[in-house]
């Protein structure tokens, strides 16, 4: 009988010093309040977090962290990003931190007339994404829940330039929704009277019009002379005109998906290279955006003011639109105002 009490005794013992390690495992590595970062790449599998957090000193034991990860359901629920752990905190708390999702953020704002090119390098520069995420992303799935983007070849125009918050090492989905929800709200109501062609869109739909936006974006930094270079444009596609935009060439050589960037000073020594977005050589319309317009731009392209003007050029040094009634005075302004 006393035999048995004593292995009773020894087994008991043994069971709670079993249960004393594994809490000692689930426990914090130390008792300091200093908190550091944590990254998690974006398809890093449990395993690979837990180890990790282990070869980083934020758990004890990689094997206990996933253990009691899947017995809480906790392993699948883990999302990428950029996290401040303290030193403090115990494998529970850690997973219940990792499973709310990043907590550190980065602020980012995106100019007027920034292309797409453009801000997947700004993500990439800043850590919240791998180069070329947004371009990578499913435009079929984001149709589903955004009908505007029913026939546009990629994201260039949509993504509404502002200023925004984002995980680092986020998923790019939720970046390009995020900006794709802003567009939603402050530039789609605009653009939705020209559903259908309206009276104040010219005769275009939305996507062209988001087009001559971009385009106003690029031609002149002020509202009115923006207005007054949209009645350009809609005059020379009236009068089947190409419409001969510089900036389209720069997109398409430099900024765009068709050449090799090259110096902008031998641009209009080659403008017979054959792109869709070459406004010298077609006499319409670019297939889409050159860049991601603003407000401004928006409302001058449903505004455009009528004169009497069919060319016009920018002062380099003082950045005024100059215009012109003919091509004779056209080629005067352009030697006086740029020497050529």
């Amino acid at each position: 009988m006393k035999l048995r009490e004593n292995i009773v005794i020894i087994l008991m013992t043994m069971a709670s010093l079993g249960i004393a390690f594994l809490f000692f495992l689930l426990s914090a590595v130390s008792g300091g309040p200093d908190y550091r970062a944590f990254d998690i790449q974006s398809g890093m599998g449990f395993r690979g977090i837990s180890e990790k957090l282990y070869d980083e000193g934020f758990i004890r034991s990689p094997r206990i962290f996933m253990v009691y990860g899947a017995l809480t359901g906790a392993a699948h629920q883990l999302k990428p990003g950029s996290y401040l752990i303290s030193s403090g905190s115990s494998t529970p708390s850690i997973l219940n931190i990792i499973e709310k999702g990043p907590t550190i953020d980065e602020e980012i704002t995106f100019p007027e007339g920034m292309t797409l090119k453009d801000m997947d390098s700004v993500l990439a520069r800043r850590g919240i994404l791998p180069s070329g995420s947004i371009s990578r992303v499913s435009l079929k799935n984001l149709k589903e829940k955004y009908p505007f983007l029913a026939g546009v070849r990629n994201l260039e125009g949509f993504l509404f330039p502002d200023t925004y918050r984002f995980y680092k090492q986020g998923e790019a989905r939720m970046v390009v929704e995020k900006i794709l929800d802003n567009f939603s709200t402050k530039a789609q109501p605009l653009l939705k009277e020209c559903q259908g062609s309206g009276i104040r869109c010219q005769g275009l739909n939305e996507n062209e019009i988001l087009t001559v936006a971009s385009l106003l974006e690029k031609e002149a930094p002020l509202y009115r002379d923006k207005q007054m270079i949209a009645g350009i444009i809609y005059k020379r596609m009236q009068l089947g005109m190409a419409l001969q935009i510089d900036a389209t060439i720069t997109y398409a050589k430099c900024l765009g998906y068709f050449m090799t960037c090259e110096d902008p000073k031998v641009y209009r020594k080659d403008l017979e290279f054959d792109s869709p977005y070459n406004t010298y050589s077609h006499n319409e319309l670019p297939p889409g955006p050159i860049g991601n317009p603003g407000l401004d731009s928006i409302k001058a392209a449903l505004n455009p003011i009528k004169s009497d003007y069919l060319y016009y050029l920018s002062d380099p040094k003082t950045k005024k639109t100059i215009f012109s009634r003919t091509l004779e005075e056209h080629i005067d302004n352009r030697a006086k105002y740029l020497g050529v």
